[in-house]
Order: C-alpha cells, then sequence, then structure tokens
C-alpha cells in the first residue's frame, strides 16, 4: 500500500514537472534539495515528509492535494 502511495506521488511530481516545463534540478533548486532526491521522489522510492510535500507543491505552483491525484489513463 505504501509503496502504492509513493509511486503515485512521484508519477504526479513528475507529470506536473513537465507539465511545468522545469527540469529535475530546477525543482530540486526551487525546493531547496539535491536533483537525486527529486529522481527518488518521482521514481517512488523516497518516502518524503508532509513538509517535503508541501515545498514541492509551492514550487509547482500547485496545492498539496493535486500531489495525491489519481490520474485515470485515457484507452
Amino acid at each position: 500500500m505504501s509503496e502504492d502511495v509513493r509511486r503515485l506521488v512521484g508519477s504526479n511530481v513528475k507529470r506536473l514537472r513537465l507539465a511545468a516545463g522545469i527540469t529535475q534540478a530546477e525543482l530540486a533548486d526551487l525546493v531547496g534539495v539535491d536533483r537525486a532526491y527529486i529522481s527518488g521522489l518521482e521514481q517512488g522510492n523516497r518516502n518524503p515528509t508532509v513538509v517535503s510535500l508541501w515545498h514541492v507543491a509551492q514550487a509547482l505552483g500547485t496545492p498539496v492535494r493535486s500531489l495525491f491525484d489519481e490520474v485515470k489513463k485515457s484507452r
């Protein structure tokens, strides 16, 4: 279950980052973390704190809840 949540958050961070047109390095600079942290987050390998998620959402200009959205894939 927790792996699924980490993957969900990671895929949403990546989707929102790409939609914003910024690189992992740029997002890392905005958040104040290393690029490897953003990479691990997007891959679902990190277990971020609420504070980290808040900073990521702020950097992406989106509500924290959007990091937990289940995006339905079209067929």
